[in-house]
């Protein structure tokens, strides 16, 4: 059966192409969410000194980065990060990026003190993109032409496609289980969980815009309207795995201004840049370059 863009294996094309510059977008998002944290964030805060005395490096399967050094030299690692990700976001020499940016993500989710949702997914799809990076004969992911003249196997092809594959299969599970855990909490059952969530110390709304909005939230029949509008549009976003590919750009820019709201009333610019990356590979067509173009054509 064949849903859109998410194709069953005996199905796909052999001239499917998957390596064009909207992955490239999806792994620089990712990037940037990660580089904000680290750049905006003091350093003890997820990487206190208790942590390197009592051994957090021989937690992790691979050697974390963040603790080769000793407290003190921290920043060496922070700086050897940071230069990573931005060389991700540059999109230069994708085989030798995609490695180090799964290496920097796998190392911050397994090592920092504090972690939320998006560096989880980050981490994921980091480490199921390394084959998709690694196997693009491009020498930068925002160009559409080859660079390496070898001869890509066809099962390679395949495997870097079914990675792709499981990246929207996991996104869609993750807004299955945002729908299922928010249903059995009573504050989202009966409408009042967004009341709670806006007005939040410290997580809510800042107060000049609170002060603003706060009649309209209070209203008792707009906040459950609300609350419930969020479990539908995330029901839908799990949804959006099996739809056709017509539809899958109206749900990618819900979810993108779904998760630009979370901005402004949580402030988690990190958490939308993940969650970003993470709708342009589930929703957006993998074979058509981003350019004038494409959006032109699917702007319509």
């Amino acid at each position: 059966m064949r849903s859109g863009y998410f194709i069953m294996p005996k199905l796909i094309p052999k001239s499917i192409g998957i390596f064009t510059n909207i992955y490239g977008l999806s792994r620089s998002f990712f990037a940037l969410s990660l580089l904000i944290t680290l750049l905006f964030t003091k350093s003890y805060v997820y990487f206190p000194p208790e942590f390197f005395q009592i051994g957090q490096l021989s937690k992790t399967i691979v050697p974390n980065l963040f603790y080769l050094f000793e407290p003190e030299n921290l920043n060496i690692a922070l700086i050897t990060s940071c230069l990573i990700l931005v060389a991700v976001i540059s999109g230069f020499l994708p085989q030798l990026t995609g490695i180090l940016h799964a290496w920097v993500a796998y190392s911050f989710f397994t090592g920092a003190l504090i972690i939320e949702g998006g560096d989880q997914i980050g981490q994921i799809i980091a480490i199921l993109l390394i084959p998709v990076t690694l196997f693009d004969k491009r020498i930068n992911h925002w160009h559409k032409k080859d660079f390496f003249g070898y001869k890509r196997p066809e099962w390679i092809s395949f495997f870097c496609y079914s990675c792709l594959v499981i990246i929207q299969i996991q996104m869609a599970i993750v807004y299955f289980f945002a729908v299922a855990e928010k249903i059995n909490s009573p504050e989202w059952a009966d409408g009042s969980a967004f009341y709670y969530w806006f007005n939040h110390n410290p997580f809510g709304v800042v107060e000049p815009i609170a002060n603003s909005l706060n009649p309209i939230i209070s209203n008792p029949y707009i906040t459950p309207l609300i609350t419930w509008g969020v479990l539908v549009l995330e029901a839908l976003l799990f949804g959006a795995l099996f739809m056709k590919r017509e539809h899958k750009l109206l749900m990618f820019r819900l979810g993108i201004g779904f998760h630009f709201m979370i901005i402004v009333v949580h402030g988690l610019w990190s958490f939308f840049f993940a969650m970003a990356g993470g709708l342009i590979i589930y929703l957006l067509p993998w074979d058509q370059s981003m350019d004038l173009k494409f959006w032109r054509k699917w702007a319509n």
